[in-house]
């Protein structure tokens, strides 16, 4: 579920008007007893490319991944999500590529396994993936 607590004054294209918030329904599921909260600090786990664990918690785990050379995505036995933030490049698996853009979202299906990514150019992806069926980055690489 997601809430509008703030639009950046934006305005709906249909009726002309600001686009509702939804503040009080926000406050009413946040838990206030869980303490102050800081800010995410990513886990390096390589340098080449840049990847980066990001949250790891019991809804799902997130890594970030920025580079410019091919790399590996997506893990065996398990089906993760791509989201391009930045760049683009294409997914390779079975002499089949896709297109990855900015704002494209990609589900890797569990029977899929790793794929390479081969940026064109400087490319930022997140990656997700459920908790139970996270291994270690490395481990589900064959």
């Amino acid at each position: 579920m997601t809430f509008r607590l703030y639009d950046w004054d934006h305005v709906d294209a249909k009726t002309g008007q600001r686009r509702a918030l939804q503040v009080d329904q926000a406050i009413a599921c946040t838990d206030f007893d869980q303490g102050a909260l800081g800010p995410v600090v990513p886990v390096v786990e390589t340098t080449t490319p840049d990847r980066e664990r990001l949250i790891d918690c019991e809804h799902f785990c997130l890594w970030r991944t920025r580079g410019h050379s091919p790399f590996t995505v997506g893990a065996v036995g398990v089906p993760r999500v791509l989201v391009c933030t930045n760049g683009a490049g294409q997914v390779e698996h079975g002499g089949t590529t896709y297109a990855v853009g900015a704002g494209d979202v990609v589900l890797i299906p569990a029977v899929i396994g790793t794929c390479s990514f081969q940026p064109s150019g400087p490319v930022d992806l997140l990656e997700v993936a459920l908790p139970q069926v996270a291994p270690k980055r490395g481990s589900e690489e064959k």
